[in-house]
Protein backbone atom coordinates (compact mmCIF):
# COMPACT_ATOMS: atom_id res chain seq x y z
CA UNK A 1 0.00 0.00 0.00
CA UNK A 2 1.28 3.23 -0.88
CA UNK A 3 1.93 5.69 1.77
CA UNK A 4 0.28 8.73 -0.20
CA UNK A 5 -3.47 6.46 -0.14
CA UNK A 6 -2.61 5.70 3.93
CA UNK A 7 -5.63 7.59 5.68
CA UNK A 8 -4.03 10.27 7.90
CA UNK A 9 -3.43 9.18 11.55
CA UNK A 10 -3.33 10.71 14.90
CA UNK A 11 0.75 11.28 15.34
CA UNK A 12 0.39 12.85 18.87
CA UNK A 13 -2.46 10.11 19.89
CA UNK A 14 -0.26 7.15 19.05
CA UNK A 15 2.57 8.75 20.62
CA UNK A 16 0.81 8.77 23.75
CA UNK A 17 -0.29 5.39 23.79
CA UNK A 18 3.38 4.23 22.96
CA UNK A 19 4.59 6.12 25.59
CA UNK A 20 1.76 5.50 28.36
CA UNK A 21 1.51 1.42 27.99
CA UNK A 22 4.30 0.79 24.76
CA UNK A 23 1.48 -0.19 22.66
CA UNK A 24 2.75 -2.14 19.95
CA UNK A 25 0.02 -1.66 17.40
CA UNK A 26 -0.02 1.91 17.64
CA UNK A 27 3.68 1.81 17.27
CA UNK A 28 2.93 -0.21 14.28
CA UNK A 29 0.53 1.84 13.25
CA UNK A 30 3.02 5.13 13.60
CA UNK A 31 5.91 3.45 11.94
CA UNK A 32 4.00 2.17 8.30
CA UNK A 33 2.69 5.84 8.74
CA UNK A 34 6.41 7.77 9.45
CA UNK A 35 8.84 5.81 8.69
CA UNK A 36 8.37 6.19 4.64
CA UNK A 37 7.76 9.78 4.96
CA UNK A 38 11.31 9.93 6.67
CA UNK A 39 12.66 7.75 4.33
CA UNK A 40 12.10 10.00 1.41
CA UNK A 41 12.93 13.18 3.39
CA UNK A 42 16.10 11.34 4.25
CA UNK A 43 16.88 10.00 0.90
CA UNK A 44 17.07 13.79 -0.55
CA UNK A 45 19.00 15.09 2.12
CA UNK A 46 21.26 12.76 2.30
CA UNK A 47 22.06 10.91 -0.90
CA UNK A 48 22.98 7.87 0.37
CA UNK A 49 20.17 4.89 0.77
CA UNK A 50 22.14 3.04 3.26
CA UNK A 51 22.65 5.82 5.41
CA UNK A 52 19.27 7.21 4.98
CA UNK A 53 18.02 4.02 6.28
CA UNK A 54 20.08 3.48 9.41
CA UNK A 55 18.63 7.34 10.08
CA UNK A 56 15.07 6.10 9.75
CA UNK A 57 15.47 3.04 12.37
CA UNK A 58 17.63 5.15 14.62
CA UNK A 59 14.80 7.16 14.61
CA UNK A 60 11.85 5.32 14.74
CA UNK A 61 13.55 3.44 17.69
CA UNK A 62 14.28 7.32 19.82
CA UNK A 63 10.67 7.47 19.06
CA UNK A 64 9.72 4.12 20.61
CA UNK A 65 12.10 4.92 23.33
CA UNK A 66 11.63 8.38 24.22
CA UNK A 67 7.51 8.67 23.14
CA UNK A 68 7.33 10.22 26.84
CA UNK A 69 9.37 13.04 26.02
CA UNK A 70 7.28 14.73 23.79
CA UNK A 71 5.09 17.27 24.82
CA UNK A 72 1.67 18.34 22.65
CA UNK A 73 1.85 22.03 23.94
CA UNK A 74 5.69 22.61 22.07
CA UNK A 75 4.27 21.35 18.99
CA UNK A 76 3.10 18.93 16.36
CA UNK A 77 3.94 15.23 16.88
CA UNK A 78 5.34 14.93 13.05
CA UNK A 79 7.31 17.93 13.67
CA UNK A 80 8.86 16.42 17.35
CA UNK A 81 9.69 12.98 15.13
CA UNK A 82 11.37 15.27 12.49
CA UNK A 83 13.29 16.80 15.27
CA UNK A 84 14.38 13.58 16.87
CA UNK A 85 14.87 12.34 13.03
CA UNK A 86 17.64 15.61 12.35
CA UNK A 87 19.12 14.80 15.79
CA UNK A 88 20.07 10.89 14.37
CA UNK A 89 21.47 12.20 11.09
CA UNK A 90 23.91 14.78 12.83
CA UNK A 91 25.01 12.09 15.02
CA UNK A 92 25.50 9.62 12.05
CA UNK A 93 27.37 11.94 9.96
CA UNK A 94 29.44 13.01 13.00
CA UNK A 95 30.12 9.15 14.06
CA UNK A 96 30.83 8.31 9.86
CA UNK A 97 33.08 11.53 10.42
CA UNK A 98 35.37 10.40 12.98
CA UNK A 99 35.44 6.99 11.67
CA UNK A 100 36.58 8.01 8.45
CA UNK A 101 39.41 10.41 10.19
CA UNK A 102 40.40 7.77 13.07
CA UNK A 103 43.49 5.64 11.57
CA UNK A 104 44.33 3.21 13.06
CA UNK A 105 48.41 1.69 14.64
CA UNK A 106 48.19 -0.61 12.07
CA UNK A 107 47.71 1.56 9.43
CA UNK A 108 50.49 3.59 9.62
CA UNK A 109 53.16 1.23 10.62
CA UNK A 110 54.00 0.18 7.05
CA UNK A 111 54.19 3.98 6.32
CA UNK A 112 56.16 4.86 9.17
CA UNK A 113 58.48 1.91 8.56
CA UNK A 114 59.10 2.67 4.84
CA UNK A 115 59.87 6.33 5.54
CA UNK A 116 63.51 7.74 5.70
CA UNK A 117 64.94 9.46 8.27
CA UNK A 118 63.02 12.90 8.52
CA UNK A 119 66.23 14.91 8.06
CA UNK A 120 67.97 12.65 5.60
CA UNK A 121 67.50 13.36 2.11
CA UNK A 122 68.48 10.77 -0.81
CA UNK A 123 72.07 11.94 -1.55
CA UNK A 124 70.79 12.82 -5.14
CA UNK A 125 68.34 15.01 -4.34
CA UNK A 126 70.61 16.70 -1.19
CA UNK A 127 73.40 17.41 -4.22
CA UNK A 128 69.89 19.14 -6.01
CA UNK A 129 69.40 20.96 -2.86
CA UNK A 130 72.85 22.50 -2.13
CA UNK A 131 73.45 23.06 -6.07
CA UNK A 132 70.14 25.04 -5.83
CA UNK A 133 70.61 26.81 -2.54
CA UNK A 134 73.95 27.99 -3.39
CA UNK A 135 73.35 29.70 -6.77
CA UNK A 136 70.08 31.56 -4.92
CA UNK A 137 72.51 32.57 -2.51
CA UNK A 138 75.21 33.93 -5.07
CA UNK A 139 73.00 35.59 -6.84
CA UNK A 140 72.07 37.78 -3.55
CA UNK A 141 74.20 40.76 -3.08
CA UNK A 142 77.50 40.16 -1.10
CA UNK A 143 76.58 41.66 2.20
CA UNK A 144 73.73 39.86 2.55
CA UNK A 145 74.69 36.25 1.37
CA UNK A 146 77.76 36.41 3.78
CA UNK A 147 74.58 36.80 6.54
CA UNK A 148 72.42 34.05 4.76
CA UNK A 149 75.78 31.55 4.70
CA UNK A 150 76.73 32.69 8.70
CA UNK A 151 73.29 32.02 9.87
CA UNK A 152 71.50 29.54 7.31
CA UNK A 153 74.58 27.17 6.80
CA UNK A 154 76.68 27.67 9.82
CA UNK A 155 74.27 27.94 12.42
CA UNK A 156 75.32 30.98 13.27
CA UNK A 157 72.66 33.12 15.93
CA UNK A 158 72.03 36.83 14.76
CA UNK A 159 73.77 38.54 17.71
CA UNK A 160 77.23 36.48 16.71
CA UNK A 161 76.79 37.34 13.30
CA UNK A 162 76.68 40.82 14.10
CA UNK A 163 79.41 40.95 16.34
CA UNK A 164 81.36 38.94 13.87
CA UNK A 165 81.07 41.47 11.09
CA UNK A 166 80.68 44.64 13.17
CA UNK A 167 77.25 46.05 12.37
CA UNK A 168 73.71 46.77 14.24
CA UNK A 169 71.87 43.44 15.18
CA UNK A 170 69.02 45.08 13.46
CA UNK A 171 71.08 45.82 10.14
CA UNK A 172 71.67 41.86 10.09
CA UNK A 173 68.04 41.51 10.88
CA UNK A 174 66.88 43.64 7.96
CA UNK A 175 69.85 41.75 5.33
CA UNK A 176 68.50 38.51 6.30
CA UNK A 177 64.88 39.53 6.22
CA UNK A 178 65.56 41.02 2.46
CA UNK A 179 68.04 37.97 1.22
CA UNK A 180 65.30 35.47 1.92
CA UNK A 181 62.26 37.38 0.53
CA UNK A 182 64.49 37.50 -2.80
CA UNK A 183 65.58 33.99 -2.51
CA UNK A 184 61.93 33.18 -2.04
CA UNK A 185 60.92 35.43 -5.23
CA UNK A 186 63.47 33.68 -7.09
CA UNK A 187 62.15 30.07 -6.27
CA UNK A 188 58.48 31.31 -6.85
CA UNK A 189 59.67 32.07 -10.31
Amino acid sequence: MNNDTLPAVDVAGLLAQIAESRCRKSYETLFTYVAPKLLSFTRKQLRDESLAMEVVQETMLKVWLKAHLYDESKGAALTWIYSVARNVKFDLLRKTKHQQDWVQGDDLWPVLHEEPEPDQLPEEFRAIVSRELESLINALPPAQAEIVRMICLQGASHQDVADAIGIPLGTVKSRLRLALQKMKEALDE
